[in-house]
């Protein structure tokens, strides 16, 4: 009989927060016996696409999940994120263990809408005004079971009034019942309390403390589910996070620099009517993409003034990566043309209606305080804490790369993930299980 694997993505927490996180009563409990590694992250370090590498042990190039948003010039906020688990190009852990006939359950986990490897599941939406109302939002991207069992009986937990966080009380609530009552074989979970905090207050300070304060008592409400069930002494349970947080210091619009030098093109409302180069953000970097229609000529005018980006200091941009290099040195790849990675804090900003530099302490900067995106040798560094009956205890395992996270989840529950391109972390486990 297989021992459960529970994974909690605890979204941008650091690993340096794990000595407050000793002091909290559920974190302390998964921490006393929990082999620790510091992980590093996919590039981009923002939430899909490293969310993606977790159950697919793949980078973008393989996986096709670049970035949190898809490329749709001039849809703004309306552009659709990769929630849609269709958009995938490799197979993940929850197909593996649907084929061993093993049940499994997401919960906020990106990227898993209409995943039909998940029995249960409560997948995120980000972008829910594609859809006519919350009703809607579930019944196109969920099964019935789910649906009628979980989602609606708590659908008035969703705060509606509030933009950030409107999900963290429903998201609680159905995790711990998935857990409580279906005991699934494998569930990952995804909570967003500390990157919500870090995202409005800045990288540390009390705002995070509090934060993860909050996770700590969703954790504390599943330790005591699978105590209840008589199931926590066999589960393995894997704390994760995707991404560190830096605070910012200024917004490079690019697009704005586009507009002004004539690259792109507006209508007298504002409106994208058409581009040479755009630029899709991914908070602290961004990705370049070219008119399919573009001549040559044109092409070699957006290479200088890429390169005189690049070297103007006042834009603060490190480095204009082709796409060849960045699949390269990141594993990186999308439609895109280039990668913009800009000094660290620096947004690289997608929109057309602002000054080209913003520096912070201006009446005008713009929100977050905290964002990510960056290359993910910088800042606070994500974590993995695994204890159970498949971890050996207490060992320091140094820095392993989330390419690892996925391989080591399929051995221990016996699966196969022959398209992973992370090896499992077998130091760590205590035995190794036959795959199924």
């Amino acid at each position: 009989m297989v021992s459960p694997l529970l994974v909690v993505s605890v979204d941008a927490m650091h690993h340096d927060d794990i000595p407050f996180a000793r002091t909290l009563p559920a974190f302390s409990r998964i921490l006393e016996q929990a082999s620790i590694a510091e992980i590093e992250g996919i590039f981009p370090s923002v939430t899909y696409p490293n969310h993606t590498a977790q159950t697919t042990g793949c980078p973008p190039a393989a996986s096709g999940i670049f970035n949190n948003l898809q490329f749709q010039p001039g849809r703004g906020d309306e552009s659709e994120w990769f929630w849609d688990a269709g958009l995938l190009r490799v197979p993940t852990i929850f197909s593996a263990a649907k084929r061993a006939g093993l049940t499994t359950a997401a919960v906020q986990w990106p990227v898993t809408a209409n995943e039909r490897s998940v029995d249960w599941l409560v997948p995120e939406i980000t972008n829910p005004q594609i859809f006519d109302g919350l009703e809607d939002q579930y019944r196109r991207t969920t099964n019935a079971a789910s649906l009628e069992r979980y989602v609606l009986p708590n659908l008035h937990l969703v705060d509606t009034e509030r933009t950030k966080g409107k999900y963290f009380g429903f998201v609680n609530a159905v995790s711990e019942q998935i857990l409580r009552h279906e005991r699934p074989d494998m569930m990952f979970v995804h909570l967003v309390e500390v990157d919500t905090a870090r995202h409005a207050g800045g990288a540390y300070g009390p705002h995070v403390h509090e934060a993860l304060r909050q996770v700590d008592r969703t954790l504390g409400s599943y330790l005591d589910a699978l105590e209840a069930a008589g199931d926590l002494e066999r589960t393995n349970i894997v704390i994760v996070s995707d991404h560190g947080h830096l605070d910012t210091e200024q917004h490079t619009n690019l697009n704005t620099v586009f507009k002004n030098r004539g690259f792109l093109r507006v209508d007298e409302t504002g409106r994208l009517l058409n581009y040479d180069v755009f630029c899709l953000g991914a908070g602290l970097s961004g990705q370049l993409f070219l008119a399919e229609d573009i001549t040559a000529e044109r092409r070699t005018e957006v290479e200088a003034l890429l390169a005189e980006i690049e070297t103007d200091p006042r834009y603060r941009i490190e480095k204009v990566w082709t796409a060849d290099q960045a699949r390269r040195d990141y594993g990186l790849d999308g439609p895109f043309e280039w990668v913009v990675e800009s000094e660290p804090g620096v947004v690289v900003g997608m929109l057309w209606d602002r000054p080209e530099i913003l520096v912070k302490g201006e009446p005008d900067y713009p929100p977050p305080v905290g964002a990510h995106g960056h290359a993910p040798r910088h800042g606070g560094q994500p974590v993995f804490i695994a204890t159970g009956p498949a971890f050996l205890p207490g060992l320091e395992l140094g820095r392993r790369s989330m390419l690892d996270e996925a391989p080591t989840f399929a051995e221990v529950l016996g699966l196969d993930l022959p398209d992973a391109e992370g090896v499992a972390m077998s130091d760590a486990l205590a035995a190794v299980t036959e795959p199924a």
